[in-house]
This record gives structure tokens, C-alpha cells and sequence, in this order.
């Protein structure tokens, strides 16, 4: 513990401590403690172990202080198990429900192997992957592999209906049976870095999206650029043509936004069409 630190513990201890605990113990007191402990004149011994007294009651809330700041210290270093997993909590919790195990995340920001060790610890050979995902489907669960006879394992979100604003966040949630003895692997969403590209996307008006709070729909490709574009978003398009969509890097800004997402953290796909309907 750095000594900012500890002052700002001692001053939370003893509100009526200055800036410096040692600083409460001048010179003279000092001097005075000193002098009572190599004292050998009897006729001024008395003085000056009254003194001296004086003196340790000014010393004790500091040595008390520090005491206390050296056992929270002590404490800080050494937690169970001395392991930065266990110091931040589990990452999934598990409940059994009859004959199945519910499994949510309680931590979405941590990491797969952390992940991965809890479901080892209760028995389930199950991988859960995080994949970069657009802002409205951080932490929720976005896909699942399974090998055989492992289909068996649903996933949804909790509580019900989270996934309808302004009811987020959602918590995914696996159920799998009690003697699951098959294979798995399970996607959780996670925040993309900058510039990178995402694997699942949410709709670009929902939690977070591009378009957040916009009314987007039916509007021309010239209104809803300008908004992408102040926002710090750039965009390419998608047009249907004979049932196939096909790509294009640019279209008449009077065609029509019909939908999008964002395929990296800065830039977009928008489905348009020549007409407004």
C-alpha cells in the first residue's frame, strides 16, 4: 500500500488526522519520550513520566492507526487462495431446478478461461467463446455449438422479456440436465475493439447502435448518412435485386433505408431500395 493510500485509510479512521499521521508527533514530543525511557534522576523522574505519558497518548491513536492500516494491507495481499479469480467472484452461478441446472453469467466481462474453469469445477465439458458484438448485444448470449447428443441444452436470457427496452440488461442463461455428459460450446457477446470486426450485430437502432433514438426507416439514404456521419460512423449498402442482395458502395441518396448494422465498431451496412415501400 503506497503512503496516499494509507493516509487516505488513516484519515477515514481518525477523521480529525491531518495530511501526515507522523506529523502529530512533533520534535518535543519526541524529545520528551525519549527522555522518560533514559531517565536515571529519581527527583525528576516523576515529571517527566507524566510527560512521557503525554506523550504515548499522543503516539497510541497513530501506532493504533497503523496497526490497523498494516492488517488491512495484510489482508489485501494475501486473499484466499491468493487468486485474482477468486478476488473477482465467480463468473457463472449455478442452481439446480429439478432435473436441470441453470447456468447464468454473472460476470459478462469476464474472460473464457475463467468461464471454461467454473463449468470444469462442476463436471460439464462446455467452452464458452466470446465473440465481438455490436453495443446492444453485449453480454447476452448470440449462438451454440453442440456435438452429439448435446442438443439437449437451451439457452435464453433472464428474467423474460429483458431483451425488450427499456428492460435490459439480459443475463444469458443455459439450461442444461443434471447428468449432461456431452460436449458444448456457447457464445456470449463481448465489446469489440476499436476498429475490429464483429461477428454478431443487433439492429442499428437498439441499445448503444448508431441509430439509437432515430426513427430511421423510410427515410432517404441522404438524411440517414448525415446522421451516421455526425455520429462518427461511415457506411456501405445492400440492394435485392431478383431475391439476391448485392452489395454496392454507393446509391442515389434518394433511395430509401429499409434496415442495417454495424459490421465493425465504425462503419455500417444499410439495406435500401428504390422505392418507399
Amino acid at each position: 500500500m503506497s503512503k496516499p493510500d494509507t493516509l487516505d485509510l488513516l484519515r477515514q479512521l481518525d477523521p480529525a488526522a491531518g495530511d501526515d499521521p507522523a506529523a502529530a508527533v512533533g520534535e518535543t514530543t519526541r524529545t520528551e519520550l525519549l527522555g522518560s525511557i533514559t531517565a536515571s534522576d529519581p527527583f525528576r523522574a516523576g515529571a517527566q513520566a507524566r510527560r512521557a505519558r503525554g506523550a504515548v497518548r499522543r503516539l497510541v491513536p497513530v501506532l493504533a492507526a497503523a496497526a490497523v492500516i498494516a492488517a488491512v494491507a495484510v489482508t489485501v495481499v494475501r486473499l484466499p487462495g491468493d487468486s485474482r479469480q477468486e478476488a473477482l467472484g465467480p463468473a457463472l452461478s449455478f442452481t439446480t431446478e429439478g432435473k436441470f441446472l441453470k447456468v447464468r453469467v454473472v460476470d459478462p466481462e469476464a474472460d473464457s478461461a475463467r468461464f471454461n474453469k467454473e463449468f470444469k469445477e462442476h463436471g460439464l465439458d462446455i467452452k464458452l467463446k466470446l465473440v465481438p458484438s455490436s453495443p446492444s448485444i453485449v453480454g447476452q448470449h448470440t449462438a451454440a455449438g453442440f456435438g452429439a447428443g448435446s442438443g439437449n441444452i437451451k439457452t435464453t436470457v433472464y428474467p423474460a422479456g429483458c431483451d425488450n427496452p427499456p428492460s435490459y440488461p439480459c443475463v444469458p442463461e443455459f439450461t442444461i440436465p443434471v447428468n449432461y455428459k456431452g460436449q458444448a460450446e456457447l457464445y456470449i457477446g463481448r465489446a469489440a475493439k476499436p476498429g475490429e470486426r464483429l461477428v454478431q450485430s443487433g439492429p442499428i437502432d437498439g441499445r448503444g447502435e448508431p441509430l439509437q433514438g432515430v426513427r430511421y426507416v423510410g427515410q432517404t439514404v441522404a438524411t440517414v448518412l448525415q446522421v451516421l456521419e455526425k455520429r462518427g460512423y461511415t457506411a456501405e449498402y445492400r440492394v435485392t435485386v431478383g431475391g439476391v442482395s448485392q452489395s454496392r458502395k454507393a446509391v442515389p441518396p434518394g433511395w430509401f433505408v429499409r434496415s442495417g448494422s454495424l459490421v465493425t465498431t465504425n462503419h455500417a451496412i444499410l439495406f435500401v431500395s428504390s422505392t418507399n415501400r
